[in-house]
């Protein structure tokens, strides 16, 4: 009766044991997604002026790239890349008129990751 209860024990533990284990698997493979795609995402965040874009930016054309298997990877990664403008004020001094224009920026992936990236502009 003793060696029935041990074993039963012992199996209860060690089906807990592998469950926790399937679990931090899959976080760590969930948390390398997510931190890969963050990692794309800060390739096409560019510092370029903002204008009135509305499109899309694939990562092997962004990029001179010679490595193949790289270049497989990152043309299968597209971004879009979508410009608004907030709000824009004119502030008038003595002598001159300061322009402050307000920006959002949107980086999305297909799956649904989203990164809004917020500027300003001063004009004289």
């Amino acid at each position: 009766m003793e060696v029935i209860i041990a074993t039963a024990l012992l199996s209860t533990v060690m089906l807990s044991l592998f469950q926790i284990k399937s679990n931090n698997i899959f976080l760590l493979e969930k948390y390398k997604e997510g931190q890969k795609n963050r990692d794309y995402m800060l390739f096409a965040i560019d510092s370029e002026g903002v204008s009135n874009r509305n499109k899309n930016i694939y990562l092997d054309k962004f990029f001179n790239i010679n490595d193949d298997e790289l270049r497989r990877e990152l043309k299968q990664i597209k971004i879009k890349v979508k410009d608004d403008v907030i709000d824009t004020k004119e502030i008038e001094a003595d002598k001159f008129l300061i322009k402050i224009s307000e920006f959002k920026t949107t980086y999305s992936f297909d799956s649904g990751i989203k990164k809004d990236i917020y500027r300003f502009k001063l004009e004289l």
